[in-house]
């Protein structure tokens, strides 16, 4: 399929002239077929008949005889109707099977395009709802997590945990310093954060 522009073709100034010339000659030829050459006599009965058959002349008139008949005047000539030309069609231009294709195709192409961005927004639309739903759970279980671990590491539930596995309260902690490795023991004072 080409991609250039569809044009009509653009007629030459020396090929209208040369056009205008072969319809005038035409006419003109069309014309001496009807009338006759200048030379010969012309058709005067039948269908192409230009003028009537010529009457035939009476006799003279005596002078200063009157004629008490009017004289008949000479019919004038008939020319051959023509029956009249119908104007012609104008041109129907018909489309090339080309480009109307090419529109359909385009047209075609454009429908499954939209439907298949449709279909790929939809989907992620869904994926999308999918994710909140399991960022929604996984909050839920965040919070439900820190709560517990808020309430294992509180000193009263450590204390409890403590005397349930008869662990005893040290009489002296020792604390290491880094990166010296110094240490340092402090007698214990019952709190967890010294």
């Amino acid at each position: 399929m080409s991609n250039a522009p569809y044009r009509r073709p653009q007629a030459d100034a020396d090929e209208i002239i040369k056009a205008a010339r072969r319809r005038a000659r035409a006419a003109s030829s069309r014309r001496r077929a009807l009338v006759g050459e200048a030379n010969e006599a012309p058709v005067v009965d039948g269908s192409l008949a230009v003028q009537p058959e010529a009457a035939p002349v009476e006799a003279p008139v005596a002078p200063g005889e009157r004629r008490t008949e009017p004289i008949p005047a000479a019919p004038a000539p008939r020319r051959a109707e023509r029956p009249k030309a119908a104007p012609a069609p104008e041109p129907v231009e018909v489309p090339r099977p080309a480009f109307i294709g090419g529109v359909l195709a385009l047209v075609v192409a454009g429908i499954v395009g939209l439907l298949l961005l449709n279909t790929v927004i939809n989907e992620d639309a869904y994926h999308l709802q999918d994710l909140r739903g399991e960022s929604a759970d996984l909050a839920q279980t965040e919070q439900e997590l820190t709560d517990e671990l808020s309430r294992l590491t509180s000193p009263n539930n450590l204390e409890a945990m403590a005397d349930q596995y008869d662990m005893e309260k040290p009489g002296k902690v020792t604390y290491l310093f880094l990166p010296e490795g110094e240490t340092a023991e402090v007698p214990w004072s019952g709190e967890s954060g010294e």
